[in-house]
């Protein structure tokens, strides 16, 4: 586990060698996780969308999070912006409305935002009656749901945003890490999940939900947004399959050599599946770890490789 509270708290990635030596079975997990042939999202009707969706109807996601002061004033149009968290470095008020001033300058349409751990001044245990907010042409969303109606498209799309993240030091927005804090809470029908946290395996370097993992197992969101493990930015589609359950269960230790057997067996199949340009029909997750910020003093991102545009 150290090696991933230090992602956290010093957002230093470990050395291969101390990944190896502290989680073998976790480094074999990953080997074979990245040897399986590219999973692109399937087509708007295998995914969820009404049937006949084509390129036109449909809707294209801004997703930032972890910006910590900083304003990125190059960001894509899009029909929808989210914001997954820890908009601010100190959490005081005078820095959040700095951020939402800088939001609401932003052409999208649609804005959706998250609290992070370092949102002090959001969490009703620290806030007091003068903090007031005025989240002018945002969405703010803190444990619930907001339904969008985008104009031009036939659709809409139900997202829910949730700060909450497993506990470390002093932040906020936070539960106990043995804790199934995310039992039942998505909804069953949400296209976008965001969170400030991500799920445990993906694009997490160690430190992920075991209970967010369940929840999307669970829900299947079309698009799951969050941030928090800086070193873990990045895209990843997941299918709920064989593969994806025996992964996850070598991951966490349990039947090492027999789910390295079944990675190997599904590795082959789906190499040959895709060689012969086989796919099948399963449900899909993006999920996108949506971090703006990089080094000890969250230094921007170069403006080139971010933010990550993705399209549902």
């Amino acid at each position: 586990m150290m090696e991933g509270l230090d992602a956290i708290l010093h957002r230093k990635p470990s050395t291969r060698l101390d990944r190896i030596l502290a989680h073998p079975h976790r480094y074999i997990a990953q080997i074979l996780y990245r040897l399986q042939p590219r999973i692109e999202p399937l087509s708007a009707d295998t995914v969820g969308l009404p049937p006949g969706t084509n390129n036109a109807n449909r809707i294209k996601v801004i997703c930032i999070s972890d910006t910590h002061n900083n304003q990125f004033q190059d960001l894509p149009d899009g029909d929808i912006l989210v914001h997954a968290g820890d908009l601010t470095e100190n959490g005081t008020i005078d820095e959040l409305r700095e951020a939402i001033d800088w939001l609401d300058s932003l052409p999208h349409k649609y804005k959706i935002v998250i609290a992070g751990n370092h949102e002090r001044c959001l969490d009703p245990k620290y806030t007091s009656p003068s903090d007031t907010v005025d989240w002018k042409g945002l969405s703010y969303l803190q444990g619930s749901s907001i339904v969008l109606n985008i104009p031009g498209k036939s659709r809409s799309v139900k997202i829910y945003g949730n700060p909450s993240s497993p506990k470390h030091g002093t932040s906020t927005f936070q539960y106990p890490r043995s804790e199934d804090f995310w039992k039942n809470k998505v909804p069953d029908d949400v296209d976008i999940l965001v969170t400030h946290a991500p799920p445990q395996h993906h694009l997490d370097n160690y430190v992920g939900c075991t209970s967010l993992l369940k929840e999307v197992w669970r829900v299947r969101p079309k698009l799951h947004i969050f941030g928090h493990i800086h070193t873990g930015r990045g895209k990843e589609v997941i299918e709920y399959d064989g593969f994806q359950k025996c992964y996850e269960r070598l991951s966490e230790k349990e039947n090492v050599i027999l789910n390295i057997f079944l990675m190997l067996f599904y590795l082959v199949m789906k190499t040959f599946c895709s060689i012969c340009g086989i796919r099948f029909k399963r449900e899909q997750t993006i999920l996108v770890n949506a971090t703006m910020v990089t080094g000890h003093k969250n230094e921007p991102i170069a403006s080139g490789s971010v933010p990550a545009v993705i399209y549902l």
